[in-house]
């Protein structure tokens, strides 16, 4: 049952520094906590049983409805806003938090919603109470919390159970590491909430602990910390052999005791002073000259609170436990035109690893790192000159503990600028005159470890109206042994290492792009790049050379299911039918350009399949809702899903989306094949989706950025003293030998030099 309670809050507003999108504070975490106790005190609340031990799994913003935001705004006319399906009684921007809860006495869990004391009030007189409050069916399991993975070590070095699976293999139950994981789903253990704990022998201080992979995976309950299995994988079957003992859960359970062994103990370090205890001929390179950031007149952006300025764009920057990243009112200055709404709201919604090992229980292995543990709780702390460079801005992100407290992740955000190569360029010949402008973006970034896994998301904004998301990938493969003498299985998996194997795995994002290119009513055109129809020798392409771009609008919801199509350059243009450009005559818009989308390798109607509806394709198109921003639902820890399942729902509906308030939803990713190079720590992967302006924008939008020369920059062969050159031809390039060619680049002083 749904318990909703009435608080009307203060209808006095002002426009203040503060944001309704702005993220939970940390007193405004503490003020749900504590208004979450308080009901609970009263016994009114409805459940089955008391919540004798309430857990707080998680605590973040429940957004303000969308139209009541952009009216706070001003972006749009309130006739505007009831045109595209907003109501035309003004609606309150309300204060509110998310809550999460878990008793793990009763193994059930709540969700709850709590009104807090408006910061966008003039007098605010309010205390926070719950409004909102409803038990979750038994089987619902909230994502796992960062306190619980830490647990599953604690437990695991102290159960009995594990200490036999240790002594076994010759290794101590003190020196071993534990990753929890998620489970994905086992059917054996219905209704409990569950980790599967990766076991790992570490054989000193610091070593890479990934190395030494053990062969048992214990199975945890995360309510009571009882250990309520311990598997242990089948090894391969041998070269050529047909069996499959391990095909399902049943069919492990009658499988006699596999014979067990210890893990490979050879090191395999990635942190050079490690490296070196293994190697003494190993040396640190130390050909690597220091290279600078220097902006000796500061940056070219401006916070004001969490609405970030640079260069003709707008962006609010928010941070919640689950998305991480959340970008939001993003407008570009088109100067003449005005101030142009973009898009209303950006992140990353959800993300799903499937391996493709089938033998049971590697399973179980296919991580929803943002629905089943939050991307954004998993935030690393980022050192300044290390993980960006140049002069920084950091944003500290706050979140709940389970006991109720507050966590605060120290600059969990990054904020700078970098150069990024040419904007345009151009040299006449006849003079060899060149003009020359260089590009830069505004990098808004965060990265986060998953146990062995590092992911960085970086939003890149451009000169040239354009935004990026990339996501860099790295960290360390997951990795199981192999015992002595084992033959890898060669179909799902490379052996790294000496009896270390790496499976076969994907990383898919499902990014949600709710935009308002010009206007809240956008729509969808598929973009393909194909040959003319005609054959070689017709009179309308006699020579063949004919190609043309076919583009399909996209007219239903399951109408737009679609794939990328590499062969035919396939993108996807958001435009606004309502306004066209003036040069063109075609729809004004901004395309989604991206070569990183791998189909799902997971079959229909398998695990992975169910549960990530979301990477099904690579494209498709939903009306906006404010209740739909999890393609996986909202709570996919041991979800089994289903053919139905989560964003397949919307799709079903089969909505009108041409001239609507729409979301569109690309997916992207990479299908991983380890190398030995992976090994043992993964070089960068860098995956890429665009957002480009197409017809957007009168003509290119850099034409007012100058043309200059960067006092800092010299020639690699001068000699220099006390930081000044002695020698060199300035303003014009130098040849091997020393000597200058007439090339020259405009400065920002004169149109040509």
């Amino acid at each position: 049952m749904v318990q909703t309670f009435d608080n009307t809050p203060n209808p006095k507003r002002s426009h203040s520094s503060a944001h309704p999108l702005d993220p939970l504070s940390a007193s405004e975490i503490r003020n749900a906590v504590g208004a979450v106790r308080a009901f609970l005190a009263t016994n009114t609340y409805e459940s089955e049983k008391p919540v004798e031990k309430p857990l707080f799994n998680s605590i973040s913003l429940k957004e303000p409805p969308k139209y009541a935001v952009l009216r706070w705004s001003g972006l749009f006319s309130a006739k505007e806003l009831v045109a595209a399906g907003a109501s035309s009684a003004e609606e309150p921007v309300r204060r509110q938090a998310d809550v999460h809860l878990i008793c793990p006495v009763t193994s059930q869990s709540f969700e709850a919603i709590v009104d807090l004391p408006s910061n966008l009030v003039v007098r605010s007189t309010e205390e926070a109470k719950v409004s909102f409050w409803k038990p979750l069916h038994e089987l619902i399991q909230p994502s796992l919390q960062t306190e619980e993975l830490i647990w599953a070590e604690e437990v695991c070095k102290k159960d009995p159970k594990v200490r036999e699976a240790c002594e076994a293999i010759g290794i101590k139950q003190e020196d071993i590491a534990v990753d929890g994981w998620c489970i994905g789903l086992d059917e054996r253990f219905p209704g409990k909430r569950l980790q599967q704990c990766f076991i790992f022998a570490r054989l000193r201080p610091n070593d890479n602990l990934y190395a030494h992979p053990c062969d048992f995976i214990p199975v945890l309950d995360s309510h009571t910390g009882e250990v309520l299995s311990i598997d242990y994988p089948p090894t391969n079957p041998a070269p050529g052999s047909t069996s499959h003992p391990a095909s399902s859960a049943a069919a492990y359970e009658k499988l006699p005791p596999r014979e067990r062994f210890a893990p490979p103990l050879a090191p395999q370090n990635y942190l050079p002073e490690q490296i070196a205890m293994d190697e003494p001929n190993f040396k640190v390179r130390d050909t690597l000259k220091p290279l600078h950031v220097v902006q000796p007149e500061g940056v070219s952006y401006s916070l004001d609170g969490r609405v970030l300025s640079w260069q003709n764009w707008k962006v609010h920057i928010g941070f919640e436990f689950r998305e991480g990243l959340v970008l939001s009112n993003i407008t570009y200055d088109d100067g003449a035109k005005g101030t142009r709404p973009v898009f209303y709201r950006m992140s990353v919604a959800e993300m799903v690893v499937p391996y493709a090992k089938t033998i049971f229980p590697h399973h179980r292995k296919q991580a929803f790192d943002t629905g089943e543990y939050g991307v954004g709780a998993l935030a690393n702390s980022l050192a300044l000159g290390c993980d960006c460079l140049g002069s920084i801005t950091y944003l500290d992100a706050d979140f709940c503990t389970r006991n109720g407290g507050v966590q605060t992740i120290k600059s969990a955000i990054c904020i700078h600028e970098e150069d990024a190569g040419i904007l345009h360029k151009h040299t006449d010949f006849r003079d060899n005159r060149a003009h020359v402008a260089r590009n830069r973006k505004l990098v808004i970034s965060s990265i986060c470890t998953v146990a062995n896994y590092e992911y960085g998301f970086y939003f890149n904004f451009s000169l040239d109206g354009s935004v990026e998301l990339e996501v860099k990938a790295t960290g360390i493969v997951n990795a199981y042994p192999l015992a002595p003498g084992e033959v890898r299985d060669p179909t799902h998996e490379v052996e790294v290492a000496p009896r270390i194997a790496a499976q076969h795995h994907q990383h898919l994002f499902s990014l949600r792009i709710d935009p308002m290119i010009d206007g809240i009513k956008n729509q969808v055109v598929q973009v393909d790049s194909v040959p003319d129809d005609e054959d070689v020798g017709s009179d309308s392409n006699f020579y063949g050379n004919g190609f043309k771009t076919v583009k399909t609008l996209f007219k239903t919801s399951k109408g737009s299911v679609s794939n990328y199509d590499a062969p035919k350059a396939r993108c996807w243009a958001i435009e606004n039918p309502n306004k066209q450009h003036f040069s063109t005559g075609g729809n004004i818009g901004y395309k989604i350009v991206s070569k990183d989308m791998p189909p799902l390798m997971g079959k229909p109607g398998s695990l992975v399949w169910n549960r990530a509806p979301f990477a099904r394709q690579n494209m498709f198109v939903t009306t906006y809702s404010d209740d739909e921003k999890f393609p996986s639902e909202v709570h996919i820890n041991q979800n089994p899903g289903g053919k139905d399942f989560g964003s397949q729902q919307w799709i079903n509906r089969d909505d009108d989306i041409v001239n609507k308030d729409i979301v569109c939803w690309p997916c992207f990713g990479v299908t991983h094949i380890s190398r030995p190079e992976d090994w043992p720590i993964m070089p960068v992967e860098i995956l890429r989706v665009h957002l480009k302006p197409s017809g957007f924008f009168d003509r290119n939008p850099g034409l007012d950025v100058p043309s200059s020369v960067d006092a800092k920059s010299r020639y690699a062969n001068e000699a220099f003293t006390n930081g000044h050159s002695t020698n060199g031809i300035n303003g014009a390039h130098v040849n091997g030998n020393g000597t200058a060619t007439n090339g020259t680049c405009t400065s920002s002083s004169s149109a040509y030099v």
